[in-house]
């Protein structure tokens, strides 16, 4: 009873200090609509979207066109869709997110010094990425099939356009299997590079879902793994099973302060290497809310990534069962 009755404190202070980064969450909505209004009030950008507009389809926002394809010579290098930071970051974006993540499990004290909580917290930060790699992976990529996002494309009305010229049957013939006939005519991908048109339904934006879920997702680990307050390392566990005297204290922030230097040069480099993966991602989608995808699709992929958010983050600081699973970060 007495455990319980001194976990409650500990679980109200972590709440408080996670307010910072779920504050730090209205930055998305902020970035979608500055950079959703600039797309419409931009002559540049009303031209870009001009030269490559299709019909509109009966979904489509009036404020903004579908913009899924770069025109020939789009007058903003980010426009297009081969500018080397979509190549190279957003399109392996999963791989970049990973790695950050990684180099804060074996960098930060909180998750390096030895402790008694030291594996509950290793295997429930696995866990959180595990689940924010589902969500993207299933999401995205594969969902017994085609992802979520082209089965919602498909279910709106959407189609292979080029493909399409031909009937089922013969793309099936033609692909030599029915799995493979059937990827081309309900996956993005797939459709694009065969030389079809995806178009007509409501395209999801895999980038801004991608993107907001994988910046907001470091931000977290990475508050919570250098936080300190009574929730860093060995010092704050003390304060935390209840050492409350002043020397108590004291010894608990000397050792803190041992361990956080014992992270060293490679705990800086980790954290920098985190905020310039998180920087390059905001600024990446700063740059999809002008150039691509209509108001609609760009909102619908953030209210998906920030769903994911709360279910793995957020909502552990009010649902105990939830929180002895997937922990909080640095907790």
């Amino acid at each position: 009873m007495a455990s319980r009755e001194r976990s409650t404190p500990s679980i109200t202070t972590t709440a408080n200090t996670m307010r910072s980064p779920m504050l730090a969450l209205l930055i998305y909505p902020l970035t979608l609509f500055v950079g959703s209004l600039f797309s419409v009030l931009s002559p540049t950008a009303q031209g870009i979207r001009s030269s490559s507009q299709a019909s509109p389809s009966p979904m489509t926002p009036s404020l903004a066109s579908s913009v899924h394809l770069s025109p020939p010579s789009p007058v903003n290098y980010f426009a297009r869709k081969d500018n080397i930071f979509n190549l190279y970051f957003v399109k392996v974006g999963w791989l970049w997110t990973t790695i950050a993540f990684a180099s804060l499990l074996v960098s930060q004290p909180a998750y390096t010094s030895p402790s008694t909580h030291q594996p509950r917290r290793l295997a429930q930060a696995l866990l959180r990425y595990a689940l924010a790699t589902a969500a993207w992976y299933l999401t995205t990529q594969w969902f017994f099939g085609p992802a979520i996002i082209d089965r919602g494309f498909v279910v709106t009305g959407g189609k292979c356009e080029e493909i399409l010229r031909e009937t089922p049957v013969e793309v099936v013939e033609r692909e030599g299997s029915v799995s493979r006939g059937l990827e081309r005519l309900f996956t993005a991908a797939a459709c694009k590079a065969a030389g079809g048109v995806w178009a007509g339904g409501h395209d999801v934006s895999g980038h801004v879902f991608m993107l907001v879920l994988a910046t907001s997702m470091l931000v977290f680990e990475a508050f919570g793994a250098v936080r300190r307050g009574g929730f860093g390392a060995r010092g704050g566990e003390k304060k935390q099973d209840g050492d409350g005297d002043g020397e108590g204290e004291r010894e608990g922030d000397e050792q803190a302060e041992k361990e956080g230097e014992e992270g060293g040069v490679m705990g800086v480099w980790s954290l920098r290497f985190v905020a310039g993966v998180v920087g390059l991602g905001w600024w990446m989608l700063f740059m999809t809310s002008i150039w691509f995808h209509t108001w609609l699709e760009k909102w619908s992929g953030l209210l998906i990534a920030l769903g994911t958010i709360y279910v793995v983050y957020i909502l552990p600081l009010g649902a105990p069962a939830w929180r002895d699973t997937v922990g909080i970060p640095g907790v």
